[in-house]
Order: structure tokens, then sequence, then C-alpha cells
């Protein structure tokens, strides 16, 4: 120690003291840092690979699944919230609900010249040609669309959708004459409809084929359950869609069972 320090003891110790401080301060930026960066490191989530798979082929892999009638293996091309539109579901429904439909109503599915619409940072959309087949149902060649995301490392559908469908196409119901129980009518894609009555849907009352022509709907009958109740004619309705549903109103029509029950509001099921 010098005599000067020795003569002035408590300045040169405040000093001192001052200086130990100062370095302490000018450390701890870099420990905070330091210790923030350790403990984002210990808590930061492993980032998912990205699953290389084309979307072509993926598509193909989810048509595969379904045609082997694999319906729980389906939920894993889907993403969270998705909506699908379908033969057997012609307004777009969840993915619950698509595969009870499927389940109930099974059909083979295939897709070709898929191309890519759009590509972002998780999310992408393809356009197809699919061709869905039920034998005895329905053989129909549509242009698709399916909206992709990004989930857990994979790319997933979050939409399927037919953009050229009519917005008649779904189930339709309400309810029939003085104990009658209900109507359901199925408005499908490819022309044709069905109609079952009293919630038995072990056979069809009506099947037929059906026009449309703007919001303006012709149906015709070409087969029932019951001979006494067949009539062949035509008839028409103007048709809207609403919130619930749709309501017809009767133009025209030369089968007296559908004249007595199709005119007003029907609540849509899917």
């Amino acid at each position: 120690m010098s005599f000067s320090c020795l003569s002035q003891k408590p300045s040169c110790e405040l000093r001192s003291r001052a200086r130990t401080f100062l370095r302490v301060i000018r450390s701890f930026p870099a420990i905070v840092l330091g210790g923030l960066l350790v403990a984002s490191c210990a808590h930061e989530k492993p980032v998912a690979p990205i699953d290389p798979t084309p979307l072509d082929q993926r598509l193909g892999h989810f048509a595969a699944a379904q045609n082997a009638g694999k319906w729980e293996a389906l939920r894993s091309y889907f993403a969270k919230d998705a909506m699908i539109q379908s033969p057997v579901t012609p307004r777009p429904v969840g993915v619950d609900a698509y595969l009870r439909a499927l389940a109930a109503e099974p059909f083979q599915v295939t897709f070709s010249q898929t191309e890519i619409v759009y590509s972002f940072p998780g999310r992408a959309a393809t356009r197809s040609d699919a061709v869905a087949m039920a034998p005895a149902r329905f053989n129909l060649r549509e242009r698709i669309t399916v909206d992709w995301r990004l989930e857990e490392g994979s790319w997933r559908i979050a939409r399927i959708v037919y953009p050229e469908w009519p917005a008649i196409l779904g189930t339709w119901r309400r309810s029939g004459l003085r104990n009658e129980g209900s109507l359901e009518l199925r408005i499908l894609p490819g022309g044709t409809y069905v109609i079952y009555t009293a919630e038995d849907y072990s056979v069809a009352e009506f099947r037929g084929r059906y026009e449309l022509d703007g919001n303006r709907i012709t149906f015709t009958d070409t087969s029932s359950n019951d001979p006494k109740k067949f009539e062949a004619g035509p008839g028409s309705y103007m048709f809207l869609r609403t919130a619930t549903g749709v309501n017809f109103r009767k133009v025209s029509d030369e089968s007296s069972w559908r004249a007595e029950r199709f005119d007003g509001a029907w609540i849509g099921l899917r």
C-alpha cells in the first residue's frame, strides 16, 4: 500500500470497492444472456423433419388406404379440422362424419393428373382428376381440389372439394304426412336421387334422375319400392339454399306423391 493510501485510507478503500463493483456490473449482461440461452436451449422442442413424399404420391397413398377399407388409418392423412366433400358426403363434413359415412357406404377412388395450384411454407393446394366408383350406385369422374397443411412434419389434407358440384347436392330431411314419419331426399352427384321414408334406410322408397337449370330442379322417378306409388311423370321445383337447408317451391309436378310432400323447407344433414 502506498504512503498516500496510508494517509487517506478511507477514500482509497472506497475507490477499490468501486472498481470491484464496476467489474461485476460489466460482466452481469453476459452472465444473464448466457443463462437465458442455456434455459431456452433446454426447453426448445426438437423440430420434426418434414415428410419428403410428393403430394401426388401422398394422395395416392390416401386412396390406397381408403380402397383397402382402412378407415382408421385414413385419420393420419387429415389435418385436425379437415373438411371433406365426397360422393357420400356431398356437403363437406369433418373427419369423423366422413369416416362414418364411408364405413356405411364405401366407395373406391383414384387420382391422376395431379398438379400444384400453389405452394407456400406450411400450406399448398393441388388439383387432380378423381374417379369415384361404387357398383350399382355411381361412377363419377370429377375434377377435385385438395388443400394441404403442414402439421407435425407431414403434409395433411385440410380440405377436399369438388368445385363443379352444384349447391343442391346433399341429404335433406323433413316430416312426411300424418303418421308417415320423416322423409329423406338424397340428391347425389351424377344426376341421381334417392328417397327414403319412415327412417327405413334398408330399401329406398324411390329412385330417380334429376336435371338442373339454374335454381330449378326437375325430378323424374325411375323406380319405386311400391309399384302402386310409381308415377313416371316429371316434377319441377325452384330451390333456394338457406342457412339450415333448402326450400323447394313447386312449379308443376305430375307425381301426386311428390306434389303432396316436396313443397317447403327441408333440413340439411350432410
